[in-house]
C-alpha cells in the first residue's frame, strides 16, 4: 500500500515539475489562498472591532463597490487578455497595453466627473439603501475604492496575461502585509465611524501599493494610439460591461432586497456566510487568471473543450473539499466563541451559499467561451434573463424567508446561469463539429 501511495505521489510530482500551467496555478492559488485565509483568520478580530450593524453596512457598501468596479472597467480587462495574447510581436503587445489604458482612463473621466459634479451618485444611494447611511461620510472613500479597484483589476490582469507571475506574487504579498495591518490599527485607534475608517484606510493603502507597482505596467507600454485596437477593444468590452450591469441586478438582488426588508443584523449574518463562501469563487478567479491565456491560445476547439472539462471536474472536486472544510471551520469558530454566537444564523445558510459559489466559479470558467467565440453579447442576454429571476425571487422570497430566502435566490440565479451557459456552449461546439465534418 505504501509503495502504491509513493508511486502515486512521485507520479504527481513529476507531472507537476513538467507542467508550467500547474506551476502557475499553484503559485497564484498560494497567494490567493493566503490573502483569503488572512481575511478568515482576522475575521473574528474585525467582528469584535465593528458592531454587527457596521459589519453589515460595510460589506453591503463593498458589494456595491465591487459591482461598479466590474461595470466601470468597461470589459476592457477582457480585451486586454484577448488582444495581448493574440498579438505576435512585443511591439504589438505594448501597443495594446497603452491603448487599453488610455481608453479605460478616458471613459472613466467621461463617466465619473459628470456623475460627481451633478451629484447623481446621491440618486443611486437613495435607490440602493432603504435607510440613511450618512452617505456624505462615505462619498469620497467610495469613489477612491472604485477607482483603485478598477486599476487593480487592470494591473492584475496584465501581470497574469503577460505571464509575469513574479510581479503578481510580490504585489499581492505586499497587499496582504500592509492592508490588514493598517485597517485593523485604524479601527482600533480611531473611534469615529468604523465603516468610513475601514473604507478610507483600506483603499488609501491599496492606492499606495497600486501606484508603486503601476511602474511595471507603464514600462510595458508603447505610446502609440491605434484606432483598430481602440475600436476592437471597445467593441469586445462593451457587451461585458452591459452584462455586468445586469449582473448587478441578478447577483445583488439578494443583498438589495435583504437591505430593504431586513435589518443591518440580517446583513451581518448574510455577509459572514457570503464572505466565507466567496473564498471558493476567489479560488476559481485565481485559476481563471492563469487558465484564460492558455485557453485563448489553443486554436483546436475540440482539444480546448476536452481540457476545459478535465479542469472543471478537478476544480469541482477541490472546491467541494474546501467548502466542507470552510463550513466545519466556521462551525467550530462559533462553538468555541472565536466568532460570537450572535452570528449563529450564518451557519444555516452557509451550505447553500457554498454550493452557489461553486456553481458561480464554474460559470466563470465557462464564460471563456464567450470570449473565444467573440460572442460576449451572449452574456448580456443571459444577464437579462437571470436579472429578471433575481428580481422576482428577491421580491417574493426575501420578505418571507429573510436571509434563507436571499441565499435561495442567489443559488437559483447561479443555477440559471450554468444551465444556459452549458446549453449554448454545447450547441456552439456541436455546430462546429458539424461544419468541420462537412
Amino acid at each position: 500500500m505504501k509503495e502504491k501511495v509513493g508511486i502515486l505521489i512521485d507520479g504527481w510530482w513529476q507531472k507537476y515539475k513538467d507542467s508550467d500551467f500547474l506551476k502557475k496555478i499553484s503559485s497564484v492559488l498560494l497567494i490567493d489562498v493566503l490573502v483569503k485565509l488572512s481575511g478568515i483568520i482576522l475575521l473574528p478580530v474585525y467582528l469584535r472591532l465593528m458592531t454587527q450593524e457596521e459589519y453589515g453596512i460595510y460589506n453591503y457598501i463593498l458589494s456595491i463597490v465591487t459591482t461598479f468596479t466590474l461595470i466601470l472597467t468597461f470589459g476592457l480587462y477582457v480585451s486586454q487578455s484577448k488582444y495581448y495574447s493574440s498579438s505576435d510581436t512585443k511591439e504589438k503587445k505594448q501597443t495594446v497595453v497603452f491603448n487599453i489604458f488610455v481608453l479605460l482612463s478616458s471613459l472613466l473621466v467621461l463617466v465619473i466627473i459628470p456623475v460627481y459634479a451633478f451629484k447623481l451618485d446621491f440618486f443611486l444611494v437613495k435607490l440602493l439603501f432603504k435607510n440613511d447611511i450618512t452617505y456624505n461620510l462615505y462619498r469620497w472613500p467610495i469613489l477612491l475604492a472604485i477607482i483603485v479597484s478598477i486599476y487593480i483589476v487592470l494591473l492584475s490582469n496584465f501581470f497574469v496575461t503577460s505571464e509575469q507571475i513574479g510581479y503578481f506574487r510580490k504585489y499581492n504579498i505586499i497587499r496582504l502585509m500592509f492592508i490588514n495591518v493598517i485597517a485593523l490599527l485604524s479601527l482600533y485607534f480611531l473611534k469615529t465611524d468604523h465603516v468610513q475608517i475601514r473604507l478610507l484606510y483600506t483603499y488609501l493603502t491599496e492606492f499606495i501599493v497600486l501606484a508603486s507597482f503601476m511602474y511595471y505596467y507603464f514600462k510595458e507600454m508603447r505610446p502609440q494610439l491605434d484606432k483598430k485596437v481602440l475600436y476592437s477593444s471597445f467593441k469586445l468590452g462593451i457587451p461585458i460591461m452591459f452584462s455586468a450591469i445586469w449582473g448587478l441586478i441578478s447577483n445583488y438582488s439578494d443583498k438589495f432586497y435583504l437591505e430593504k426588508y431586513g435589518s443591518p443584523k440580517d446583513l451581518s449574518y448574510y455577509y459572514l456566510a457570503f464572505s466565507v463562501s466567496n473564498i471558493l469563487y476567489m479560488i476559481c478567479a485565481a485559476v481563471q487568471n492563469i487558465w484564460l491565456p492558455t485557453f485563448l491560445k489553443e486554436k483546436n476547439i475540440e482539444r480546448n473543450a476536452d481540457k476545459t472539462i478535465k479542469l472543471l471536474v478537478k476544480l469541482g472536486i477541490a472546491l467541494a473539499v474546501v467548502g466542507a472544510l470552510l463550513f466545519l471551520g466556521v462551525f467550530a469558530a462559533i462553538k468555541i466563541h472565536v466568532i460570537s454566537d450572535q452570528y449563529t444564523p450564518a451557519l444555516y445558510i452557509l451550505p447553500i451559499l457554498l454550493i452557489a459559489q461553486i456553481i458561480n466559479g464554474i460559470v466563470l470558467i465557462y464564460s471563456n467561451y464567450m470570449i473565444y467565440f467573440e460572442k460576449t453579447h451572449w452574456s448580456l442576454y443571459i444577464g437579462i434573463i437571470t436579472s429578471l429571476i433575481g428580481i422576482a425571487g428577491g421580491y417574493f422570497l426575501i420578505p418571507v424567508w429573510n436571509i434563507f430566502g436571499a441565499a435561495i435566490v442567489y443559488l437559483v440565479v447561479q443555477l440559471t446561469y450554468i444551465i444556459i451557459y452549458h446549453y449554448l456552449i454545447k450547441l456552439k461546439l456541436s455546430q462546429y463539429k458539424k461544419s468541420s465534418l462537412s
